[in-house]
């Protein structure tokens, strides 16, 4: 064959990969382009591979079970769920993964003219931390709980609003407000001032929230807790049927936000609130959050879920339902 015209046929195999592949264009819109039908659009796609011009690699690192995905969403009504495979990986590796599979979800989520809430911890560090920068117009980005006073100030619900509307180049708001006060009629004053009530305001109005989701476990909640509970303080929760927490307020195994003095002392826009947004994204893995993460289920206040095989299995179990439908 004519040396010409092979390297005619693989420029052109490399333009349609290249328009196919990177410009994710349909293979009929690549045949209009050209002037060719779709079936020659697919041949010489087909034929790039064969050749070694497109090779695929599949990161196994980040594999997702999509038969538990199913089984999760079928059995709690989720609109999105996304399952990492955690493969005998380290939690720093799971968590790594998970707030891959969460950024590129939070990226299709946000859109123009949206208010996104932001909670704390080191599951949503860890997605921000992965999300591509990317314009978005008319965003504004929003605490929806006060500060942890924590020794990690990446884990800061106020510095993690500041780095996610870094990257979609948004406006943002602060909360100068602490996590927990000393009572209820104190945080009752705090939530009547002016720039608390605003932005705690907005934050219930959110059109998406981006979130953890704590457990009782002594590893995660000590840590996040340290400025406020002790392990003994945190024992009378855990008796009392807590499981897990999100916007700072306990639940118990049902979802249901505890009768505790602790949740009446957080400055936070509450549960109840998380059931009002269109888009609650929780982001938790590993089998010792499993009930809190049931809980969360059970109580209605996700509607996207990221989590690790692990503890999907075990919420299913828990929940009395076959962990492959």
């Amino acid at each position: 064959m004519d040396a010409n015209l092979v390297r005619e046929d693989a420029n052109i195999m490399v333009e349609v990969a290249w328009m196919y592949y990177e410009q994710q264009l349909t293979q009929a819109e690549i045949g209009r382009r050209i002037n060719v039908s779709r079936s020659t659009v697919s041949r010489l796609l087909q034929e790039a591979r064969n050749t070694g011009i497109v090779t695929i690699a599949i990161n196994f690192s980040l594999a997702r079970d999509n038969a538990l995905e199913d089984c999760l969403q079928q059995h709690f009504g989720l609109r999105q769920v996304r399952v990492l495979r955690s493969l005998a990986r380290s939690k720093e590796m799971i968590l790594q993964g998970m707030g891959y599979l969460a950024a590129r979800l939070l990226e299709e989520t946000v859109q123009n003219d949206m208010v996104v809430g932001v909670s704390y911890g080191t599951s949503i560090a860890e997605t921000i931390a992965q999300v591509v920068p990317m314009a978005r117009q008319d965003v504004t980005i929003i605490p929806i709980i006060g500060a942890l006073g924590s020794t990690n100030p990446h884990i800061e619900a106020i510095d993690l609003t500041r780095e996610l509307a870094t990257k979609f180049n948004a406006r943002y708001r602060y909360l100068h407000a602490p996590l927990l006060v000393e009572d209820q009629h104190t945080c009752n004053l705090l939530l009547q001032e002016p720039t608390v009530r605003d932005v705690m305001a907005d934050g219930a109005r959110a059109d998406c929230v981006i979130i953890g989701i704590g457990g009782l476990e002594a590893h995660s909640s000590s840590l996040i807790w340290t400025s406020y509970l002790s392990e003994q303080e945190l024992e009378p929760l855990r008796r009392q049927g807590a499981v897990g927490h999100m916007c700072a307020q306990f639940f118990d195994l049902q979802g249901q936000v505890l009768d505790q003095d602790l949740n009446r002392r957080a400055i936070t826009i509450g549960l109840e609130a998380l059931r009002r947004i269109r888009t609650v994204i929780a982001v938790a893995g590993t089998r010792a959050k499993a009930q809190a993460i049931l809980g969360a289920l059970r109580g209605g206040y996700v509607d996207a879920l990221i989590t690790d095989d692990e503890a999907a299995s075990a919420i299913l179990d828990m929940a009395g339902h076959k962990a492959r439908c």
